[in-house]
């Protein structure tokens, strides 16, 4: 009696590999989803941690914020339509304002550094720079936003709100729970950061962390209301106020 051979038939080798292949479709994107979730939960716990850091610095300085070494960066700046093109337009200009002696973007980290243990709360996983294709007036040049200066970068994945730095005291907030103190200099999380900036539209896409502790996705018009065309602080009417 001859012994049997077993195998598998070019069609059912086939059919196995077809079946691998629509699993890897559907399973991918799943798990492609679940990765940037925890690339968000890990950027939400660092601006959580900065936020705090600040909290930190003004009560060990009489409750205020940072110095104001910023000029004031709205004068360049004729069309308060923040828009893609215009050769000094850039996301959270703002928010990244130029140091008055260097000419460099102001850099705030020096003033965190004392109240965290990790320098790694300056970088969000997520981020991978800024396109300058999109974005022609954008400074920073490297593949990171949160690559240092030499590098072409900014240093931190998240700005620092400059209104801190020009309304000085935590007493002169009168909506702490809805002015934002910084956020991710772009919407590192979604799925189309530049039309949402752009447009300021969208649901919450933006990390932001605000002057009463908390932190949260937050949407764009959320942050161009504090931002553009003027730095400006929530008010008890339901309005804003421009700070000089």
């Amino acid at each position: 009696m001859k012994n049997r051979r077993f195998g598998f038939t070019l069609i059912e080798l086939l059919v196995v590999i077809a079946i691998i292949a629509i699993l890897a479709a559907i399973l991918f994107p799943v798990f492609a989803k679940a990765r940037e979730k925890a690339r968000q939960a890990s950027c939400t716990s660092n601006v959580k941690q900065l936020g705090l850091a600040w909290m930190m610095y003004t009560q060990d300085h009489d409750e205020t914020f940072l110095p104001n070494n910023s000029t004031n960066v709205t004068t360049d700046n004729p069309n308060p339509e923040w828009g893609p093109g215009a050769p000094t337009k850039y996301p959270c200009k703002p928010c990244r304002p130029k140091h008055k002696v260097t000419g460099l973007l102001y850099d705030p980290r020096p003033f965190a550094n004392p109240y965290i243990k990790n320098l790694d709360i300056f970088k969000c996983p997520s981020d991978n720079g800024i396109s300058k294709g999109l974005v022609p007036g954008e400074p920073t040049t490297s593949a990171h936003v949160y690559d240092d200066y030499s590098k072409g970068g900014q240093g931190t994945s998240y700005c620092l709100n400059t209104v801190m730095t020009r309304v000085k005291s935590l007493a002169a907030i009168p909506r702490p729970a809805e002015t934002y103190m910084g956020a991710e200099v772009y919407s590192f999380h979604s799925d189309n950061p530049f039309l949402y900036w752009s447009l300021t539209l969208g649901g919450p896409v933006r990390l932001a962390y605000f002057a009463d502790g908390h932190a949260k996705l937050a949407t764009e018009k959320t942050i161009a209301l504090q931002c553009s065309p003027n730095p400006s602080l929530p008010n008890d009417a339901g309005g804003f106020d421009i700070v000089p």
